[in-house]
């Protein structure tokens, strides 16, 4: 009867406030899972880190880049060049062995985007470690 719908939906606008949706834990969720699946998984695709997230590659894309002001594949290149500045500092392999073994395309491809996320070429990393 309409007393009993009425009453629904009193009751409702009573729950409704409280049941509130937080985008922004969400979109936290989303980054942390991605830097998460990144850092594990240093070799993955935009396209593997999306499905892991449960989201298409613009929205990880949108996201990634609104909360943390790099894309995904920054963040991944920005992982690699710390690992490649260890490998430089700490041992002898040549800059064509660390960047093969990091999996880059070429090795001007390994130093320009080393370059871009330390300020360094590899001879400058390896000479400021020298004891």
């Amino acid at each position: 009867d309409s007393g009993c719908i009425g009453r629904f939906f009193c009751a409702l606008a009573e729950i409704l406030p409280h049941l509130k949706y937080d985008i922004t834990s969400k979109k936290k969720i989303i980054i942390e899972k991605a830097r998460g699946y990144i850092i594990n998984n240093e070799m993955c695709s935009v396209s593997q880190i999306a499905k892991h997230c449960l989201v298409s590659e613009s929205t990880l894309y949108d996201i990634f880049k609104k909360e943390t002001g790099s894309t995904p594949n920054e963040f991944r290149q920005k992982l690699l060049c710390e690992k490649a500045a260890y490998l430089l500092s700490s041992t002898d392999l040549s800059v064509q062995e660390i960047s093969n073994s990091l999996n880059f395309s070429s090795t001007s491809y390994f130093r320009k985007v080393l370059r871009k996320h330390t300020g360094k070429t590899p001879l400058a990393i390896r000479k400021e470690n020298v004891l």
